[in-house]
């Protein structure tokens, strides 16, 4: 591992995930983990070539044209399967395919699948049709495939933001390793700009739902917002090198959703509005994955 780093901060991120602190480090007469990677950089010589400053910053905290271009093209896509109903199933297979080509390189990439895909698709499938199905199994009204159709091109529309914010995240963490004096130095800098990076998505995701709303005369708000935000936050866990806990999450909220429509379907329809449970179900699970996020994604081992 020590081999093998590009600078110092990759093995100082590598200690850490190793579970070498800072007291251990002082038992090894160093102030901190960050004093003891810069000697074990020093003294290990190199198996890879080092890139120059210039060369490991020249991506930079901003998408680039094509990046973003290819970020946008799922919401696009969507928005040209809300124009043309009668062409929805072919566009609805060009909105997976660029969605699935948008996933596979830039800042939102993870690079073992994280095994939460199944629960996304399940996700996405309900903020679709969950709250029709539900409102249609309980006998409340009549089944609307298109009533969330808005909600959805302005979550895919949110793809672009949230992988601009992504790699303005991974960029501001990793700056904050050279200028650190610790572990808990580099954890109270990381945590104000992983909290701006889901308040700007939020805002980003809200901005766009007001406007599909304010378009198709009316359209759901809370679910989706909550649904974008765990999504969001579960995607920055797995980038980072928790897929664990995002799946987790997703599954769980996922599960919810399903009991929801099982309990409509019953007889009796013991069910509460089909928006107001995604609502409460993501916001929950987003809830708890941004607690873990500003525990896991404060150390400086998601960042090497």
């Amino acid at each position: 591992m020590i081999a093998g780093a590009v600078d110092a901060w990759e093995i100082a991120a590598g200690l850490e995930a190793y579970g070498v602190n800072d007291g251990e480090a002082r038992r090894l007469r160093h102030r901190d983990v960050f004093g003891l990677a810069e000697e074990l950089y020093a003294r290990v010589p190199r198996t890879v070539r080092v890139a120059a400053a210039g060369e490991r910053g020249a991506g930079g905290a901003r998408l680039g044209a094509r990046s973003t271009a290819l970020h946008l093209l799922p919401g696009a896509g969507c928005l040209l399967a809300a124009g043309l109903p009668v062409a929805a199933a072919p566009v609805a297979v060009l909105v997976a395919v660029a969605l699935w080509a948008a996933l596979r390189g830039g800042p939102l990439r993870v690079a073992h699948g994280d095994g939460a895909a199944l629960w996304t698709y399940g996700l996405f499938g309900f903020a679709l049709y969950g709250p029709q199905a539900v409102t249609a199994l309980a006998h409340r009204g009549a089944f609307d495939a298109g009533a969330g159709t808005a909600a959805f091109a302005a979550l895919a529309l949110s793809l672009a933001p949230a992988a601009a914010l992504s790699r303005w995240f991974a960029v501001a963490a990793r700056a904050q390793l050279a200028p650190s004096h610790g572990l808990a130095d580099f954890a109270d800098a990381v945590r104000p700009r992983l909290a701006a990076a889901l308040a700007g998505y939020a805002a980003a995701l809200t901005a766009l739902l007001l406007t599909a709303a304010a378009l198709a005369g009316s359209a759901p708000l809370a679910g989706p917002a909550a649904l974008g935000v765990l999504l969001f936050t579960a995607r920055l866990l797995a980038v980072h090198g928790h897929p664990g806990p995002a799946a987790a999450g997703l599954a769980a909220a996922c599960a919810a959703e399903a009991l929801t429509l099982l309990l409509a379907a019953a007889p009796g329809h013991f069910a509460p509005s089909g928006g107001t449970v995604q609502a409460a179900v993501c916001g929950a699970a987003a809830a708890v994955l941004a607690a873990q996020g500003f525990r896991l994604l404060a150390r400086a081992a998601a960042h090497h």
